[in-house]
């Protein structure tokens, strides 16, 4: 699984935030049944909601950690990146939650404890540098 994380780490931003999505869709495909029987349709919507909300932050992050790589935009990766994955879908999730409605009644904020911390980690692991070492020499060395 290893090697399978660092190829995937060596591809284009693209194809990590497709990544990113189609985890977030099989999430919401497991969140769905789960919802609609708890709070009925609604809930369905408010999912999708939550779900986007943490994939746009996630995203952002990836792609500032994209157009931010070296040693000296580090530390403007990590603090952005933090920002982005946790500003965004809990900024929008509490001006849902307080302007009330039937969103907020189905359980925005239930919905996005539930995808943060998958978008989180997802996120993180696919937003570290590329991995471009190379393979330790097997020989001895000769003295």
């Amino acid at each position: 699984m290893a090697t399978w994380v660092g190829n995937l780490r060596n591809r284009g931003v693209a194809t990590r935030l497709m990544v990113l999505g189609i985890v977030v869709l099989a999430v919401y495909a497991l969140v769905v049944p789960v919802a609609v029987h708890l709070s009925g349709s609604v809930a369905s919507a408010a999912a999708a909601l939550a779900g986007g909300l943490c994939l746009a932050g996630a995203s952002a992050a990836l792609v500032v950690a994209d157009r931010l790589q070296g040693p000296a935009g580090t530390l403007a990766v990590l603090w952005l990146g933090m920002v982005l994955r946790l500003g965004v879908p809990f900024a929008a999730g509490t001006i849902i939650h307080l302007h009330g409605g039937p969103l907020a009644q189905a359980g925005v904020l239930w919905y996005l404890l539930v995808f943060y911390p998958i978008t989180l980690v997802v996120g993180t692991v696919l937003s570290l540098p590329p991995n471009n070492r190379q393979q330790p020499c097997n020989r001895i060395s000769e003295t």
